[in-house]
């Protein structure tokens, strides 16, 4: 009668021998690296992507300017006193998080009269360095600022 009974005994620890014994471990794989935004390899500053065309800065054309306003928001602008020209992005907070969204003004004026004028709503902060800023709205429209 201790027969079946040894046998059960030694069917169960034999099972739990196998079942606690770790399998094999996985290969670690690391996480494939987030893919960089391209619009963070654009490094000249200007308005891409926006009515008009594109407004890009050139060093032998334009004068670049920040002014912080006193409402505490930041004023950009690109100057091309040939064409008599002014492209500035302003109500930008002067402390810029990334990942955030915030609403900016566009505007394009010649000559004193207005071109271009949008307010750009949730436009993202891409990334803020201690020399330029990169802004998004999408695939195609963004800013990249020279501080």
């Amino acid at each position: 009668m201790l027969k079946p009974f040894f046998h059960i005994v030694a069917l169960l620890g034999a099972l739990l021998l196998v079942t606690a014994c770790p399998s094999k471990p996985e290969p670690y794989i690391p996480p494939e690296p987030e893919k960089e935004d391209p619009v963070l390899a654009v490094t000249v500053p200007g308005a891409y992507g926006v009515a008009g065309g594109n407004q890009v800065y050139n060093p032998d054309r334009h004068q670049l300017s920040v002014t912080e306003c006193p409402d505490g928001t930041l004023l950009f602008r690109l100057m091309d006193a040939g064409e008599r020209k002014v492209l500035s992005i302003g109500n930008l907070p002067a402390s810029l998080q990334e990942g955030r969204q915030l609403a900016l003004n566009y505007r394009v004026m010649v000559n004193g009269y207005t071109l271009h004028s949008r307010t750009y709503e949730q436009v993202e902060v891409l990334k803020v360095t201690s020399q330029m800023i990169w802004l998004k709205k999408d695939e195609d429209t963004y800013f990249v600022l020279k501080r």
